[in-house]
């Protein structure tokens, strides 16, 4: 019998934090030098730091006193519907992480960024190369991760799709669901959304410049840091300009896992941000920004092992990251918006050879709110244009030169009807119809093509009976394109071998297959959200048939491998959050995550790869107001676990981290989390060794 395995005592499943996931969502303090000691902890007891999801939050300001009454909305960028609105009322699950939270502040790789998050797990053996994300039984090529609204994905290898460095973030959402048909290809499990700092976020009400100094380090994988920030603002007024500009360097060395064990690792990151912003008038602004990473390492061919062997030696391996913005926003009402973005972003990666992906990128997002009388319609669309080239370099293999182009159109409506049961009323209803078409066309430099069409629908309903509770349930259709490398690799794949006099494998070759399908899926998602008093709860439970995976079938004897239409899968599972915060003891916030994804191949019923456990996260956090000190405790405990037939059994865990913010002055704060404290041996779903105990620290400095 399974049993949930743990190494502390379970808080009573009453003890929940509204403050994560409340919908009240005011915006953090950005007018101080103070940062708030951990993000769920606010002065108002509903409230959680307001938050920019993939894009940009709404400006339709340039002074000082609109941008202070915006930060007093109930607003968020929601990640899951493209649009301003109340989280509480959002028909799925998001998770925020804010650059207040230790978690964010102290972080240096996704590992650490996600360590947190119920349901979402990090690959690999800690090396920032070889971290690839899964969410709701979908692998990495199934999430679409997107930076300030850029797509990051390229597709090399064992190496990870996408390369940030988490000092230059300052909120990220995970939002969990098929969300093709707001976003397209890759949608399938979820997003994960970051947004990257700017001036408006450090400067306090009426300075006009800044700098900030922080260092960091992490025991645990022998790293240092410092990044150096400086930003500022003209005065207030039609025509001010802002910007910020934030310079980091990390030196790392072995990365130590869970037990004590060492993945081998050396390796220097060089970070960038430069932002800008001109408010043309009160209703127009324009943007710029450029990021920059580039991160030099030694390690092995595949850094997602944890040793150096005789197939995977050990390379000097140079990574950068360009993304590159140009952004008109028109705001003219509260109930408009429009945003315009033209975007270039490179990534190219070399070792014993080079890889470079290179997009470019147009897009135009926006909504409009009407009211008809009795009836309220928001529209959210959108347009979206994007070429993407290959080109491989010195003997690179798996990544075939060759190009994709991509066109979509997306719409979104909702219909909302009726009145609360108080008002005498049946209840606000919700009617949601969205509808997404995207044409991909690829060829490779044999001029071989791949044209395909796809249609995403999504129908929602959500019924409102008072204020306090969401009752929702819909269904939505998703897809992922095949890569490049799928449709048209064809280096070796490995070499032969012989095992014996009598029985010898030839090299093997991967063949081309312009014909490959797109992955589909199709998804029936209901849930509820309820916030009355000290207490909140969400809860969504999804059922996914998807259709046409992307299998890689291997011929040893003929020597081949092709990316193939083979699998057929069933996914199921939840995900609950609950909070409470009690208004007489608004120091403490407690909370509580449950999450479980289940799923088979429905021809052979065998288990897929990418299911997770029952895993639950708990934790409280205390705020000592006259000292400005914030202490709190997360736990992470999951049931042990049977993967597929290639995953052998995995033992439950019970993990405690502790986490401390301190802002002793106006412009000097902390940061210090203590991860995995008893060192505990655990390991992540798909079978690879989980961090081991390391003491993350920040300390920023800001005038």
């Amino acid at each position: 019998m399974n049993k949930i395995v743990h190494s502390g005592s379970w808080l009573a499943v009453a003890l929940f934090t509204p403050a994560l996931f409340a919908p009240d969502l005011q915006a953090e303090d950005t007018g101080t030098a103070n940062n708030k000691a951990i993000s769920s902890n606010t002065a108002d007891r509903n409230t959680a730091p307001l938050s920019a999801t993939g894009t940009h939050s709404a400006k339709s300001s340039n002074s000082t006193t609109a941008r202070q009454e915006e930060a007093d909305t109930d607003t968020v960028i929601v990640t899951g519907t493209r649009l301003p609105g109340n989280i509480h009322r959002t028909p799925m699950i998001i998770d925020i992480i804010t650059r207040d939270d230790p978690v964010l502040a102290t972080a240096s790789s996704w590992e650490d960024v996600l360590s947190q998050q119920p349901g979402v797990h990090v690959s690999g053996s800690g090396r920032r190369n070889g971290q690839t994300l899964s969410m709701r039984g979908f692998d990495n090529e199934g999430v679409l991760i997107r930076m300030d609204g850029i797509r990051q994905d390229i597709d090399t290898g064992h190496l990870g799709n996408a390369f940030l460095d988490p000092a230059l973030i300052k909120e990220v959402q995970i939002a969990r669901g098929a969300l093709s048909s707001l976003y397209g290809g890759n949608a399938m499990g979820g997003v994960v959304s970051l947004t990257t700092v700017d001036a408006d976020d450090l400067l306090a009400p009426g300075e006009s410049s800044g700098a900030r100094l922080s260092v960091s380090g992490d025991t645990g994988a022998h790293e240092t840091g410092a990044q150096l920030t400086l930003f500022g603002r003209s005065d207030a007024g039609t025509g001010n300009l802002d910007g910020l500009l934030a310079l980091g360097y990390r030196d790392s060395g072995d990365i130590r896992r869970a037990g004590g064990d060492d993945a081998s690792n050396d390796a220097q990151l060089a970070s960038l941000l430069a932002k800008g912003g001109w408010q043309l008038d009160n209703a127009q602004r324009l943007e710029a920004s450029w990021q920059h990473y580039a991160e030099d390492s030694r390690q092995p061919s595949n850094p997602q092992l944890m040793d150096v062997s005789s197939s995977s030696p050990e390379v000097d391996r140079k990574v950068t990251s360009d993304n590159v913005q140009l952004a008109h926003l028109w705001t003219p009402s509260s109930d408009t918006q429009l945003e315009t973005r033209l975007s270039l972003s490179r990534q190219d990666i070399d070792d014993e050879a080079s890889r470079t992906l290179t997009r470019y990128g147009l897009q135009s997002d926006g909504y409009q709110r009407f009211q008809h009388g009795w009836l309220n319609q928001t529209l959210v669309f959108g347009a979206e244009l994007e070429h993407a080239r290959q080109d491989p370099g010195g003997g690179a293999t798996g990544f075939p030169d060759s190009t994709i182009d991509t066109a979509a159109l997306y719409l979104d409506d909702t219909l909302t009807v009726g009145r609360y049961l108080e008002a005498g009323g049946v209840g606000e209803f919700d009617l949601g119809l969205g509808l997404r078409y995207d044409n991909y066309r690829a060829s490779d430099d044999e001029d071989r093509d791949s044209d395909q069409d796809h249609v995403s629908p999504k129908i929602r309903l959500s019924w409102r009976p008072n204020d306090a509770w969401v009752v929702y349930s819909g269904y939505a259709e998703a897809f992922r394109a095949p890569t490049l490398n799928e449709l048209y690799a064809t280096d070796r794949h490995f070499s032969g071998f012989c095992a014996g006099s009598a029985f010898c494998v030839p090299d093997n070759y991967w063949i081309p297959n312009p014909d490959l399908d797109p992955e589909t899926s199709h998804t029936w998602e209901s849930g509820f959200s309820w916030q009355q008093g000290d207490f909140s709860l969400r809860g969504s439970y999804f059922d996914t048939r998807a259709d046409d995976f992307i299998d890689t079938s291997v011929d040893l004897f003929a020597g081949t491998t092709q990316a193939v239409n083979v699998s057929r899968a069933h996914l199921w599972g939840y995900d609950l959050r609950l909070g409470y915060q009690p208004q007489d003891l608004p120091a403490l916030n407690t909370f509580a995550a449950l999450s479980e994804v289940s799923g088979k191949d429905r021809d052979s019923g065998e288990g897929l790869e990418n299911q997770t456990p029952l895993e639950a996260t708990l934790g409280a956090d205390w705020h000592f107001t006259r000292s400005d000190l914030t202490v709190g405790w997360r736990g992470r405990f999951a049931q042990d676990f049977d993967g597929n037939n290639d995953t052998p059994h995995l033992p439950g865990y019970g993990l405690n981290d502790l986490q401390l913010a301190w802002q002793p002055t106006t412009a000097l704060s902390t940061s210090l989390r203590l991860a995995n404290v008893a060192d505990q041996e655990w390991y992540r779903p798909d079978g690879s060794l989980g961090e081991g105990r390391s003491l993350l620290a920040n300390i920023s400095y800001q005038w």
